[in-house]
């Protein structure tokens, strides 16, 4: 939010998305393997010239736009060994060319890689009574930016996002637990992609996970 009169929130995100979901694999003790498939759109209303007249990106009324397809895998099971339960994504992300706002080419990556990882800690009581939650939970996300863009090397670490979240719930809270999230990589907010960012987050929240 800005600090002017009415306290505007310019440039908001708007992401529609229709998602299918397909079990190619279902067992006991939850244990999945499942394809999905995803039509999305990311844009942020407005309708200005995407640079201003001294080169810069117009961030307060420039258009920013792109659709994109996913097609990914997911893939959930318990560990006896680790007594956890564990979640596993993994997709690609293709912006057709045609589909994304022509400033955009060759400064927004098209093609992405995709990957979740998350781990819940279970407990013996948990295991016991499916309605308790699990005390800890740590999630991994990465999504690595291919093709030409920005003049990046191959490898360069700026194709790079990566986000870290840990979650504890204590005994004594019914409904709220911690967390502490950590994010590198670009800027997720639409028009302000250009930047990178590097976050430390502590807070508090709701984990909703029940067996």
């Amino acid at each position: 939010m800005y600090q002017e009169e009415s306290f505007p929130v310019r440039t908001p995100s708007y992401m529609p998305q229709l998602t299918l979901y397909y079990f190619l694999k279902k067992r006991a003790n939850l244990q999945t393997l499942s394809l999905y498939g995803r039509i999305g759109h990311h844009s942020n209303g407005q309708e200005g010239g995407f640079y201003l007249k001294d080169g810069d990106i117009n961030l307060k009324s420039g258009s920013f736009s792109t659709n994109y397809l996913e097609l990914g895998f997911i893939k959930t099971n318990v560990s006896g060994r680790l007594n956890a339960y564990q979640f596993y994504k993994t997709s690609l992300e293709f912006h057709p060319k045609k589909l994304v706002d022509t400033p955009l080419h060759g400064m927004y990556s098209r093609l992405r890689w995709n990957n979740s990882l998350s781990i819940f800690r279970l407990s013996p009581e948990i295991m016991q009574n499916n309605s308790k939650r699990p005390a800890m939970s740590l999630k991994g996300e990465t999504t690595w930016k291919f093709g030409d863009y920005e003049n990046l090397n191959t490898f360069s670490p700026q194709r790079l996002n990566l986000s870290l979240t840990f979650y504890y719930h204590p005994n004594f809270l019914e409904d709220i637990g911690f967390f502490a999230r950590y994010y590198h990589g670009s800027d997720y907010y639409n028009i302000y992609f250009d930047h990178q960012l590097d976050i430390l987050r502590f807070g508090i929240m709701t984990e909703k996970l029940s067996f």
